[in-house]
Parts: C-alpha cells; sequence; structure tokens
C-alpha cells in the first residue's frame, strides 16, 4: 500500500470541539487516505508503541476473496510513517487482538496460511519488519485472540472437520500449550457462516471474541450445542458455565470482567442492543439478560468494552454505532451505574468502530473507517484527550 495523503480533519467532525481545543499532541483525528481510490479497508486494532502506533488492518487481495494483512505506523500525533504488507504474502485473514510485548518491543498476531485453515503465529518489531512466524498452530479457522495474564496468548478457531470451536493457549514463541475443544451440535450452515464471516458477506457479522477472566480460566463468544453462545472454560472436558444464544437471534456483543465476580455487557437480541454496566453472568440463556433496547444503537452493531479511570473517577465505557452512521461512547459511572456523559464521532458520512484503547497519558483512542465523499472507505484514528474526556463526563 502506498499512503499518499494523510488528513487533520476538521473540528466539525467531533462533538467535542471547542476554543479551547486541544493541542495535536494531546488530542488528534487522522483520516489516513490511499492513492487507490477504490480499496477497502478493515481496520483490525492499534497499539499504542514509544513513539507513535500501530495498526493491524485487512484489505483487499486481487487473488484471494479472503483479506490480506497490512501495517501501518503512525507517530504520536497520528501523522502517517509507513507501512507494510509485502512480508505477508503468504498469510491472510489477520486476527486481532494485536498483542505487544513491552520487555522488547515486539508485536503479535494470528493470521490464516494461504490456501489452508491453520494459522500462523506472526511477530514484528515496531519498525514493521517480521520478526518471527511460527510453524503452523494445527488449529482450525481463526476467529479471535487475546493476551493473558501469563504473558501468552489464546486464540479461538472453528474445525469445520470435527465440528467443533476450539480454544487454544499459544506461548509468544508460537508453540501451543493447551486447548479445548467443544462440539457445536449438528449445526450444518456454520462452516458456511464461517467463511462468509471472513469474506465479510455475512449481513449481520457474528461478534466473535475471547478473554481471560482470571489465569487459566477463559471465555469464547462462539457457536456451541446448538447456538451462538458465552462459553466459559478452565480448559477441560466440558464448559464452567455457558450464557446459551437463542440460536443466533440473542447473544453478547461485548463483555469485559469486572471485580466481584461481574461483567460489563454488550448484547442484542434481534434487531435490539443493550449495556448492562454489571451483571454475574450466571449459566443460562442470553435472552434473560435483557433489559430494554437502547433505540439510538444500529442494529448488529460491533460493540468494545473498556475501563477508564480519570476526572477523578471510574467508569465503564461502552463503544458502538448508532443509526444515525456515528459512533458513539457511552461513559458509565463505575460506583453509581449511571451514565455521566456521552461522545459522539462523525458527522455527515459514515462512520464504523473497529476497536477503543486507553493510551498511556489516560487519553482515548478510537480505531475504524470513514468514507471519504462518501464512497471512499478509508481509516481512520481519533485520539480523545483527558482534558476532552473531563468536559464529557463533567
Amino acid at each position: 500500500m502506498k499512503v499518499s495523503i494523510t488528513l487533520l480533519v476538521a473540528c466539525l467532525l467531533l462533538s467535542s470541539c471547542s476554543e479551547e481545543a486541544p493541542s495535536p499532541a494531546e488530542s488528534f483525528f487522522k483520516i489516513y487516505d490511499d492513492s487507490n481510490f477504490d480499496l477497502n479497508y478493515d481496520p483490525i486494532d492499534v497499539v499504542e508503541v514509544i513513539d507513535g502506533y500501530i495498526i493491524l488492518a485487512g484489505t483487499e487481495q486481487d487473488n484471494s476473496n479472503f483479506e490480506g494483512i497490512q501495517l501501518l505506523r503512525v507517530d504520536e500525533e497520528g501523522l502517517f510513517k509507513d507501512s507494510e504488507e509485502t512480508a505477508f504474502t503468504d498469510y491472510e485473514s489477520p486476527v486481532g487482538d494485536l498483542y505487544f510485548d513491552s520487555a522488547d518491543s515486539s508485536m503479535y498476531f494470528f493470521a490464516k496460511i494461504k490456501g489452508f485453515r491453520d494459522a500462523s503465529l506472526i511477530s514484528i518489531n515496531p519498525s514493521l519488519e517480521v520478526q518471527d512466524i511460527s510453524a503452523p498452530l494445527g488449529i482450525g479457522y481463526p476467529l479471535a485472540a487475546a493476551a493473558t495474564s501469563s504473558s501468552g496468548l489464546i486464540i479461538q478457531s472453528y474445525d469445520p472437520v470435527n465440528l467443533q470451536t476450539e480454544i487454544s493457549e499459544v506461548t509468544l514463541a508460537g508453540v501451543p500449550s493447551g486447548a479445548a475443544r467443544y462440539s457445536i451440535g449438528p449445526g450444518e450452515d456454520v462452516e458456511e457462516d464461517v467463511i462468509d464471516h471472513f469474506l465479510e458477506t455475512n449481513v449481520n457479522p457474528f461478534p466473535f471474541f475471547c478473554g481471560e477472566v482470571s489465569p487459566g480460566n477463559y471465555y469464547f463468544n462462539g457457536f456451541y450445542n446448538y447456538s451462538f453462545s458465552l462459553v466459559f472454560t478452565d480448559l477441560s472436558d466440558s464448559p464452567t458455565r455457558v450464557v446459551s444464544g437463542q440460536g443466533i437471534d440473542a447473544g453478547v456483543r461485548g463483555i469485559m470482567p469486572l471485580a466481584g465476580g461481574n461483567f460489563a455487557v454488550a448484547g442484542f437480541q434481534f434487531d435490539d442492543n443493550y449495556q448492562l454496566g454489571s451483571n454475574p453472568l450466571t449459566a443460562g440463556n442470553a435472552g434473560d439478560l435483557y433489559p430494554g433496547n437502547l433505540v439510538e444503537i444500529r442494529p448488529y452493531t460491533t460493540s468494545k468494552i473498556l475501563n477508564y479511570s480519570g476526572a477523578g473517577e471510574s467508569y465503564t465505557v461502552f463503544a458502538s454505532e448508532t443509526k444515525g452512521n456515528q459512533i458513539v461512547l457511552h461513559f458509565y459511572n463505575a460506583a453509581t451505574g449511571e451514565i455521566d456523559g456521552v461522545h459522539y464521532i462523525g458527522f455527515l458520512n459514515r462512520f464504523n468502530l473497529a476497536t477503543v484503547k486507553v493510551t498511556a497519558d489516560e487519553s482515548i483512542i478510537v480505531l475504524g473507517t470513514t468514507f471519504i465523499a462518501g464512497r471512499f472507505e478509508r481509516i481512520f484514528l481519533n485520539k480523545i484527550s483527558p482534558r476532552e474526556i473531563s468536559r464529557i463526563v463533567g
């Protein structure tokens, strides 16, 4: 990819601009243009490094229906520095989260091997140079990944031969160290659904994700026992807990572990969406979680949840997309459970969410896509400073 133009979007695109706007070092909004006008992008994740940010994205390929791999490097003010994609020509369909190892500044992500269902673990340095690519991991289609507290990774995958969802521990050296496999039940159409997920042809994309509750205890959102369900596991033969979906019509879009065994939850029921600031997520039916619809939220939106501590308070922040084609952040006060502030990103053109993170200086960065001239999809990165956040929740 040759990134030809980097744009600083005008202040009117952001809902929180004022005459006392922060300096670019504190806050920025950038759209990354490309000389290939018709190329579409799928930003997956972003990590903060010493001198800026690294963005992992999928791109269209001429020789495959699966996405290619692209990495972008930008500086502290969001200015484009360089990109890399030619080093990954034998791999496709990158899977986040992108993991940053502060010990040596290496970054890790999983990707499918071209022509195979299996995946490898790829590590790069801050200059976007490949450091290592593991041997095939012996898993099925890679769907989601996350870091563990033991400086390792877990990956969720789908085995179409044995009709199983897999959850596997992998060391940073790319060595599998533990796994569990659970039957999806007689789901004859699941492989087609998984392939459509990779090809992004699903009208209502599946929210695959995984994570760690505590050392050795994990969760994944995927196909299990007839339904798209939230499954908790210690990698034993049976799950420790299951929040069963209603087929594919009701379930969970995102969770975040909280203190005391509770979770922040973003869920859906048909076209409706909801947010729960705290819930124990006991085993049962996901439909029982439904408290009522957040009318503003777009059906089948991407949903992300993070913890933010600043402005003298602790917040659970839900990020999602609105029916008005904006991205919205809801700041729930962790102590009261009330919404202290709402922040919108976007104006006129459609904005889609990829992920949201907290930076070392207590800012929030939002990664996603928007459209130039209403037609050309482009990656954007928005850094929201602590000063802005104080105004949002004040």
